[in-house]
């Protein structure tokens, strides 16, 4: 059978099976699809599906011994298939670091600045965040500067001032790029706020200049404030000025408050001075879902 015609059979198969998954029949199915991959022209056959088939095609066991043999072969031939998820490539470098963390790291330093880079070491920087937010960071500066970028370096400040503050705010201090070093400056004090909110809040209003930025880096501390003290919280936030932060903050006040204490939020929001703000509380505390009726 010719590669297209095989190609056709499988993309077939696939169809038929998606519209029709039959959970007991899914090993056997497995065993099929795995007969029909075994030949020479494997790799170019899932290449040719739709990028949901080709998906699944890689998924199978033979493909996952092949890309954890053959890890760099594996990243080749996904460098020239942008259609491959990124489920796939975060697998394979978890896989390829767990093997050789030292031929990994070479791999994505030799890559030459292009979409697959970036899209290599979003997915390294991704995999290092929660254990290693220091090498998220080296991972991320790499990448050519885009909104992308900014949210992994956002997200590595976060979880690096939680563990090292001072180095965390040393390194933001020293970050040049003043389009970049505000929002992780508003990082750095969202990271605070789990440790002293008013601290954060103050530092906040201090480092980060008006606007956007600010506004939601004071809509987060105050997300992550009312965890514990809402009606500080409450407090707090009935005191900003009308306008896309003070919005900002009371969804994220009303969000938390309005799910654990209704009663004590509906209260509030009817003592509230302020036709605006207590109108805006009212129709965000509408919008909640009633645990009353839940239970």
């Amino acid at each position: 059978m010719s590669a297209g015609a095989l190609t056709a059979l499988v993309a077939e198969r696939l169809r038929d099976w998606e519209d029709q998954d039959e959970p007991a029949l899914r090993a056997e199915r497995t065993r099929e699809l795995e007969a029909l991959l075994a030949g020479p022209d494997k790799l170019e056959i899932i290449a040719a599906l739709p990028a949901g088939m080709m998906d699944f095609a890689f998924g199978l066991p033979t493909f996952q011994q092949w890309m954890r043999a053959e890890p760099r072969a594996a990243a080749d031939w996904m460098s020239s298939h942008p259609d491959i998820s990124e489920a796939r490539l975060l697998t394979l470098l978890q896989n390829w670091g767990a093997k050789n963390h030292d031929e990994r790291d070479a791999y994505l330093v030799g890559l030459p600045q292009d979409a697959w880079q970036q899209k290599a070491l979003a997915a390294a920087s991704n995999l290092a965040m929660s254990s290693d937010p220091v090498a998220a960071i080296a991972l991320a500066a790499r990448m050519t500067a885009d909104g992308r970028r900014t949210g992994l370096l956002e997200l590595a400040t976060v979880g690096w001032a939680k563990r090292d503050p001072a180095a965390a705010t040393q390194w933001v201090n020293q970050v040049n790029d003043a389009a970049l070093q505000q929002p992780l400056a508003g990082s750095l004090a969202v990271a605070y706020a789990e440790i002293d909110p008013v601290l954060a809040a103050q530092w906040a209003i201090r480092a980060v200049r008006p606007g956007a930025v600010l506004d939601r880096t004071l809509a987060e501390i105050a997300g992550a404030w009312a965890q514990y003290e809402p009606t500080a919280v409450a407090e707090w936030v009935a005191r900003f000025p009308a306008g896309t932060g003070r919005q900002m903050a009371v969804g994220n006040l009303m969000n938390t408050w309005g799910n654990r204490d209704r009663v004590a939020a509906t209260a509030w929001v009817r003592m509230l001075p302020d036709d605006g703000l207590r109108s805006q509380a009212t129709t965000l505390l509408a919008a909640l879902p009633d645990r009353s009726v839940e239970n």
